[in-house]
């Protein structure tokens, strides 16, 4: 290690268990209960542990697509955008949550009747195939090109998955595809729902325009004036606690009360910190017309849309300055606005079927500038962020185009950014249903494995879908919207495990339980990893359980090995299967040496 590690161990005697005392061993306590301590600890953190920028590494290659619905032929088109959340226990832990692989789920309609009842499906985030799909559930129908929510909104560890219908507001299904609840309101075949906790009571609400619906489906409250395009956003605003609804032109207070109307049109929003002064700014766009507003509900400015149109906004540091700024989508342009409302970049596109299509961003290579990832109806683009230059086109994508936008995840959990692309070919030729791009270099920075809703920030939901009761201000330590990322660290943050501290206790059978301190003394937290015990031959003789570490911690990690297993010097391999990202992968090992037990 690099002279960093200060590890707190608990002290304690090996007392009454029939364990005997060992030999001393170099860095092995005596004075020891065999009993793990799984506390916690902190240990110093090596501020250099991050990775250089790989510009010029960034090389887009299809991993896998689908365009076949087993359960429904011919409904294979998609005009809305999908959400990304683990549905399934794949790996038998017992429990569903980010260890798992993300399904993808989607609505979608056959013979360009993009308005109508679609199917809603759910397919492995592996390529793997599809899971399940459905054309109604108790009675009601998914829109063809309605939005979708993934989450646990009923904290029992199950997620649900919602969608826009075509009776109600919102129809809301099992991880199976089950019937659960239909929710009352008014239908718009279009919108999104959005998951929040509006009033921190462990329960999710579930939002759809100005109608929100409790967790078992039953109406909490309904505005009247502002619904957003029914693609409203939960936030809160003030930071008492309590989330606001902001939908398009008016803004809710938790319990439903009209808290202003900012007197412009009704549109999509986003939010983000503009001045970086730890207040949050509302942003949408409505007749050609790019609005911020502060957050009492004055107009701090407005902005015309480059070529007309506009679609929701998108909130990143394109640039690398350190301060916000804005992506939005016209008719013709893909215009990046200023803090202040200039105009710092417009690249043309093609989107006349409803310049109102979004897009996600994306920090690719680690350089501190976020990449636009943006489909009109004949290309995905990707633009670099500071200057809109074209960094890749694919000219396959066809989309008549609504609200969609591509999405940035780690959609199979292989430690691997992807983008995961929408597409319908009923207007254009070109690909239909959901292709996955990722890095033919597995160059691209890392992202969470979940994109659950079409209003996401990286703190509406956690990495195992579960929906926080109060989510920390994105603004504050991201300050984004609608962008890729991890809540690890940043983009170039690493993370760097170690073993040491090796404690031994003897057993009356002839066996040795081995206490091991795993440390992170990197800037970045970790996703679930493993930890194995080597012999000579590198054949497994012990396996410890699966930790996550921020940055800057240490945990124990327990391994029980028998005399017979014991064949020479042991090893301890911290992450073998690498599925860390780290800035030292050298001293993963830790050498345990001859049999300790006299």
């Amino acid at each position: 290690m690099r002279g960093l590690l200060a590890l707190v161990l608990v002290a304690a005697g090996c007392q009454d268990y029939g364990y005997h005392n060992k030999v001393d061993q170099p860095g092995a306590d005596t004075a020891r209960d065999c009993s793990v301590d799984d506390t916690v600890t902190a240990v110093a953190v090596d501020s250099t542990c991050v990775v250089a920028p790989s510009v010029g590494t960034f090389s887009p290659t299809v991993e896998w697509q689908w365009n076949t619905n087993d359960a429904y032929p011919g409904y294979d088109d998609i005009m809305s955008t999908p959400a990304i959340g683990n549905l399934t226990d794949d790996n038998g832990d017992g429990v569903i949550d980010e260890n798992d692989v993300p399904e993808v789920v989607f609505t979608s309609f056959s013979g360009g009747a993009y308005s109508s009842a679609g199917t809603l499906t759910a397919i492995s985030g592996d390529g793997s195939g599809q899971e399940w799909s459905i054309t109604d559930a108790g009675g009601y129908h998914p829109s063809s090109s309605g939005g979708v929510a993934v989450g646990d909104i009923d904290g029992d560890g199950i997620p649900e998955v919602c969608v826009a219908a075509m009776e109600v507001s919102v129809l809301c299904v099992t991880n199976t595809g089950a019937f659960k609840w239909a929710g009352a309101g008014p239908a718009y075949v279009y919108g999104a729902p959005a998951f929040a906790d509006l009033d921190g009571d462990g329960q999710s609400e579930v939002i759809f325009g100005y109608t929100v619906l409790n967790s078992d489906g039953t109406l909490k409250w309904q505005g009247a004036a502002g619904a957003g395009y029914w693609l409203s956003i939960p936030v809160d605003v003030d930071m008492d606690g309590r989330q606001e609804v902001y939908a398009g032109n008016t803004l809710y207070a938790y319990d439903g009360t009209p808290l202003w109307n900012d007197g412009t049109c009704d549109g999509m929003g986003a939010v983000g910190d503009l001045d970086n002064d730890g207040i949050p700014e509302l942003i949408h766009t409505c007749g050609g017309q790019v609005t911020a507003t502060n957050r009492d509900g004055s107009v701090r400015w407005q902005a015309t849309v480059p070529g007309g149109g506009g679609g929701p906004p998108t909130v990143a540091d394109f640039d690398g300055d350190g301060m916000a700024e804005i992506g939005v989508a016209g008719a013709y342009d893909y215009s990046v606005f200023d803090s202040d409302g200039t105009v710092l970049w417009s690249m043309p596109v093609q989107d006349y079927s409803s310049s109102v299509t979004g897009s996600s961003v994306f920090d690719f290579e680690g350089d501190g500038k976020a990449d636009v990832v943006y489909a009109d109806e004949v290309t995905l683009w990707v633009f670099d962020g500071a200057t809109g230059a074209v960094k890749f086109q694919e000219d396959q994508h066809a989309s008549g185009t609504l609200y969609e936008y591509p999405l940035i995840a780690d959609v199979d959990n292989d430690g691997q950014t992807e983008i995961i692309l929408p597409s319908n070919n009923y207007a254009y030729e070109g690909w239909n249903g959901i292709t996955v791009i990722g890095d033919a270099n597995n160059s691209w920075r890392p992202s969470r494995p979940i994109w659950n809703q079409y209003a996401y920030s990286i703190t509406n939901v956690n990495d195992d879908g579960s929906i926080p009761a109060h989510p920390d201000p994105n603004w504050l330590t991201y300050n984004n919207f609608r962008t890729g990322g991890t809540t690890l660290g940043l983009g170039s943050d690493l993370a760097d495990l170690s073993p040491s501290n090796p404690v031994y206790c003897c057993n009356d059978d002839d066996t040795v339980d081995l206490d091991v301190q795993v440390s992170n003394t990197g800037l970045a937290g970790t996703t679930a990893f493993t930890s194995d015990v080597y012999n000579p031959g590198d054949s497994e003789v012990a396996s410890g359980a699966a930790l996550t570490l921020a940055s800057g911690t240490a945990q124990s990690l327990a391994f029980h090995i028998a005399h017979s297993d014991w064949r020479g010097s042991l090893t301890v391999k911290v992450d073998d299967t690498n599925r860390v990202e780290e800035c030292n992968e050298d001293d993963n090992s830790l050498a345990l040496g001859a049999w300790p037990c006299k």
